[in-house]
């Protein structure tokens, strides 16, 4: 009996709570050292603590970390290859197709390029690859972690898209645009119509989608409400050469050639 309730106990502790969102659902949990996350819709967080390192691995979606104050355990997010560490913080991550976009609101954070966990892969980013403003800090060894690689250090008011093989930051990022998400807003400037339909699909079940190769980049400006799908669909509309199409399961932008 005791070795069956130790193993149950022990099957508890090392299990990694899963934490996730549905279409249009945002929810805040509240972590057991005090730091909280903040899940946008379709995402999905998994929660492993030891007694070296808080681990948080962002598997889909968007999370925003304000990170309780813990020099002995650091708080590493990993998105796909990319790895943010931070000790006492507040931080966005969005893990898209294209690559990760970490945003500092608080502090600073580390993205990491060399990690000693034996389970995570390298990542091998040189430092030229490192597109950077002059404020952006590199540190050519990890000595904290037991890594040869750059560690790149991105402070409050700073945002980085990160792939496998670059970091490119941004050079005048706007942080609010990048939480504006928790006031159910969605913020694009100039960002590109598949751009558009990719943060539009997180946050409704009818997809948007763009059936003329034509209009990929056809670039759109404003605020809308993630809410209220009407109001994107409307302004799609009132475009010159554009035409929207609904049915019952998509929402079809194509071009039009008879609106100039």
């Amino acid at each position: 009996i005791a070795l069956a309730v130790s193993a149950l106990v022990w099957s508890v502790l090392l299990r990694a709570p899963t934490y996730t969102t549905g279409v249009g659902e945002q929810r805040s949990i509240v972590l057991t050292d005090g730091s909280t996350v903040e899940l946008n819709s379709r995402s999905k967080v998994t929660v492993r603590y030891s007694k070296r390192e808080r681990a948080i691995a962002l598997l889909e979606g968007q999370a925003l970390f304000r990170v309780a104050k813990d020099h002995a355990r650091p708080f590493v997010v990993t998105s796909g290859d990319t790895r943010v560490r931070a000790v006492g913080t507040q931080f966005d991550v969005y893990k898209k197709h294209s690559g990760t976009i970490v945003t500092v609101v608080e502090g600073k954070v580390a993205i990491l390029t060399s990690v000693a966990d034996p389970d995570l892969e390298p990542m091998t980013v040189d430092p030229a690859t490192v597109s950077r403003p002059p404020s952006l800090e590199i540190e050519e060894q990890d000595s904290e972690r037991g890594g040869g690689g750059p560690t790149i250090l991105l402070s409050a008011g700073e945002q980085a898209t990160v792939t496998r093989a670059t970091i490119q930051a941004a050079i005048h990022p706007n942080i609010a645009s990048a939480i504006a998400w928790r006031q159910r807003q969605l913020v694009f400037e100039s960002a590109s119509l598949v751009e558009v339909a990719e943060e539009f699909n997180r946050y409704n079940e009818r997809q948007l989608v763009v059936r003329d190769a034509e209009l990929y980049e056809f670039h759109i400006s404003g605020v809308f409400s993630s809410t209220d799908s009407a109001s994107l669909i409307r302004f799609l509309r009132e475009r010159p050469g554009v035409q929207v199409i609904e049915t019952a399961s998509e929402i079809q932008v194509t071009k039009n050639f008879t609106r100039r």
